[in-house]
């Protein structure tokens, strides 16, 4: 997500889809998702960061699934009835993102949003709605190894 698509966010809102990792609220741009699916089985590849709990075959094409949770440094639980992964875009490709349970798909006004003050970070805008803070995510940063 670039940062005139984060701008572009704030300044016009969208549509968001939300979900629940930690009992926080955290969303990704409907436009980026392409799935949301029960888990599948996953394949483990040696000598890849804990979060990334492997690959699973998706319609005969392999995705990486990444535990959100691992990912931003919280203790591993049991994934439970709710837990599902929800499928993005990032760039060219896909990648499956682990959560516990998705909350809503909701239309963001642009008086809703707050651009976040770090640049090139996670967390790109972040959303006041009357009963829920939420945090909108940079795809492409989330799925970066080199973090």
């Amino acid at each position: 997500m670039s940062e005139q698509d984060i701008n572009e966010f704030c300044q016009s809102g969208g549509k968001i889809l939300s979900f629940v990792s930690d009992s926080k609220y955290y969303a990704f741009e409907v436009k980026t998702v392409t799935d949301i699916i029960g888990l599948l089985p996953v394949t483990r590849l040696p000598k890849t960061p804990k979060f990334i709990k492997g690959v699973i075959n998706l319609r005969g094409k392999a995705v990486p699934v990444i535990d959100f949770r691992l990912r931003l440094g919280l203790p591993e639980t049991e994934y439970d009835a709710r837990s599902c992964t929800i499928i993005i875009e990032v760039g060219s490709n896909q990648a499956g993102i682990i959560c516990d349970r998705v909350s809503d798909v909701e239309d963001i006004l642009p008086e809703q949003t707050a651009a976040s003050p770090v640049k090139n970070g996670l967390v790109k805008c972040f959303i006041n709605t009357k009963d829920k803070n939420i945090s909108l995510l940079d795809p492409d940063v989330l799925v970066r190894t080199n973090r």
